[in-house]
């Protein structure tokens, strides 16, 4: 079996991290956050900052497998090495079929928005999202299918320059802005229950991290640098977005920012610098949310590879090829890519169909929920391989699995809290079983051709 090139260092592997964490959820879920938290700018710093609990321990804890195996699949190799061939696939399954391009088809979309926004002069770009949103699809497979290093630089370059903009937000926001609306009084038992749901949209925005496993048979001394980046990484995103969103909330206020909301950041921005800055630094948004999406594809089109060198999809011999130039497999990419292609479409008609509309069906969302029990359960791997004696560190071995327990328990509970949970769940399910029974036709074929 053909192995790819280690192509990417620790500054890469970092900059993966956040800039794929960065991007696009902080910029259109800070509004969700203050909605559902009833405006209250404290719950949201508490609701962010459990939500960071989450990458952090999470990392940590993750990070743990990834010092046992470099093998491609990221997750789905620590599946296996935790629970088998079977959890792993599922992981493997759901990655392929759900999370990865569900997530593209949102970013994207999010992407050709922030575009509009910025060049809102051009009254004939208005009509065209959802054109838009498909072009940029395109062009970042292309990118990542035909030049994957200049991919692994942009999401470098990206990184460096998306969290500009949050930084200029948060700095003028926290040093000038109105800081009554952070108030410890405010913060009740009761006022923390009702704001549970508001877990879901910091999930989101900090959404991504466990990508970069994804690539870790392409990172230089993966052993080392892949925990080091889950490490550094998640630390670093906690005190931007903790930062950036006082800032905006200082700058503007919650009610403006409910009004606004995903042009918050543009009136922000006009607030401090004026029609030309605001331009400028909403420029940065849109480098910021396609470096974010860019991650993603980066991420998701290494799924169905790892499964077919698996030889757990249906022609797996020829998706497990690589291209002899691109050294990555065409077949993979092109999968990834139908599937992103089949929830923009869904989240098309949540957007624009008006039976649809009624449902209130939030793409971004569905993904949300069985990927925290995924990493719940191993989280539970790394106790489970603690105990056998193969971690001696009780920190790395117990405590920051069971805070990252913690943190997942808290997700998953905002999940089916919400107005939509059991629909995700319902949803996410299906897609597990359907893989199940893909699972079950390939290997019985397989036995018969054996």
């Amino acid at each position: 079996m053909q192995e790819e090139k280690r192509k990417y260092g620790l500054i890469t592997t970092i900059a993966m991290v956040m800039g794929i964490v960065i991007g696009s959820g902080i910029f259109f879920k800070a509004d969700d956050i203050l909605v559902l938290t009833n405006g209250n700018v404290t719950i949201g710093c508490l609701v962010l900052i459990v939500g960071a609990f989450g990458i952090i321990f999470g990392g940590i804890t993750i990070a743990e497998w990834a010092k046992v195996t470099d093998d491609a699949g990221g997750l789905i190799s620590y599946g296996e090495k935790a629970y088998g061939k079977q959890f792993a696939f599922l992981i493997g399954w759901f990655q392929m079929v759900v999370y990865y391009p569900a997530l593209t088809a949102v970013i994207c979309w999010v992407g050709a928005n922030y575009t509009i926004q910025l060049f809102s002069n051009i009254e004939t770009l208005q009509n065209h999202v959802w054109t838009l949103t498909l072009f940029y699809m395109i062009s970042l497979y292309i990118i990542n299918t035909c030049a994957p290093k200049i991919a692994g630089y942009l999401q470098t370059s990206a990184t460096v320059i998306k969290i500009i903009p949050l930084l200029v937000i948060a700095f003028f926001g926290v040093l000038f802005g109105d800081t009554t609306n952070f108030d410890l009084q405010s913060v009740t038992g009761a006022g923390i229950v009702s704001s549970s749901s508001a877990i879901v949209a910091a999930a989101f925005s900090y959404d991504g991290w466990s990508i970069a496993p994804s690539i870790c048979h392409e990172i230089k001394n993966a052993k080392r640098n892949l925990p080091l980046a889950l490490t550094i990484a998640p630390i670093l995103i906690l005190c931007i977005y903790l930062l950036y969103f006082l800032g905006i909330s200082f700058l503007l206020g919650p009610d403006m920012i409910l009004e606004l909301k995903d042009s918050a950041f543009e009136m922000a921005a006009r607030k401090i610098a004026g029609t030309g800055m605001a331009k400028l630094l909403l420029t940065g948004v849109v480098i910021s949310i396609l470096g974010t999406c860019n991650g993603i594809i980066l991420g998701s089109c290494r799924v169905p590879h790892a499964l077919a060198i698996r030889k757990e999809l249906p022609f797996y011999e020829k998706i497990a090829q690589l291209h002899p130039k691109f050294d990555v497999s065409i077949l993979s990419h092109c999968l990834s890519f139908l599937f992103s292609l089949f929830w923009l479409f869904i989240h098309y008609l949540t957007i624009e169909h008006s039976i649809i509309k009624i449902w209130d069906l939030d793409v971004s969302g569905i993904p949300i929920v069985i990927m925290y029990i995924f990493y719940f359960i191993l989280y539970i791997g790394v106790i489970r391989y603690a105990k056998k004696g193969n971690i001696k560190s009780k920190f790395f071995g117990y405590v920051c699995p069971v805070l990252a327990c913690l943190s997942a328990s808290v997700v998953i509970y905002g999940g089916m809290n919400s107005s939509n949970g059991i629909m995700y769940l319902f949803v996410s399910l299906l897609s597990l079983v359907s893989g199940y029974v893909i699972l079950l036709i390939v290997k019985n074929h397989y036995k018969k051709v054996s």
